[in-house]
């Protein structure tokens, strides 16, 4: 089967014809993946050349190698509890690809949550790289719209991500400092010689840098 980016006609009226040349000779079709970075890379070198300031830019459309200068969250996505699964491997690969900073929407962004989801993706979400509860105009999900323990239990989700900020952005920059490397990662990657590593649950055996593992419970990623 043929696979379609978006499953929509490319050839669609909100883009550039896939022939249309540009100015260094290159055909949409080569470049179409390529604008979202481009405008990255000269957004953060306007920043740093002409402003003298560290940017924190956050992007949608994306290439393999973005997280030199940006960082990225997974797009739209729903509130189900298979989203919450999928942002797991979403942000590994995102990782994989070289954009260590990357986050999923906590709750889901279309549709409505509710308090159970909400509270178990707060905890999920908690452990992003990137970490925001957000949504597109649906119920309103903030922490203080639920019951008082369910309200508790996301705020010491979300202490928890704070007590860890110092460890994120070590590992972070060291990242940086080397030029590659993955930090939110299956738990293979840093022990790949390990039978049992090889063969755990990618989603529910998460590798935070070089010295923290993530263990998800199954049944938050469940229904």
């Amino acid at each position: 089967m043929k696979y379609t980016p978006t499953g929509r006609d490319l050839e669609s009226p909100n883009s550039l014809p896939l022939d249309t040349v540009h100015s260094t000779g290159d055909i949409q079709l080569d470049t179409h993946s390529l604008f979202g970075i481009s405008e990255i890379k000269v957004t953060h070198e306007w920043f740093q050349n002409f402003r003298k300031t560290r940017t924190f830019i956050i992007e949608r459309s994306s290439y393999a190698g973005m997280g030199k200068w940006a960082s990225r969250w997974l797009g739209d996505n729903f509130s189900e509890v298979k989203f919450m699964k999928l942002s797991v491997s979403g942000i590994m690969q995102m990782s994989m690809f070289g954009i260590p900073l990357s986050g999923s929407d906590i709750c889901g962004f279309l549709g409505n949550t509710n308090e159970d989801l909400c509270t178990k993706w707060h905890y999920v979400g908690a452990f992003y790289p990137f970490s925001r509860n957000h949504n597109g105009g649906s119920e309103p999900q903030e922490p203080y719209v639920f019951s008082k323990p369910a309200m508790q239990a996301m705020t010491n989700a979300i202490k928890i991500k704070y007590s860890l900020i110092r460890y994120y952005y070590t590992e972070l920059f060291i990242l940086s400092m080397r030029g590659s490397g993955t930090f939110y990662k299956p738990l293979f990657f840093e022990f790949p010689e390990d039978y049992e590593a090889s063969n755990a649950v990618i989603e529910y055996n998460v590798m935070l840098g070089s010295a923290l593992k993530l263990s998800i419970n199954s049944g938050n990623l469940t229904e």
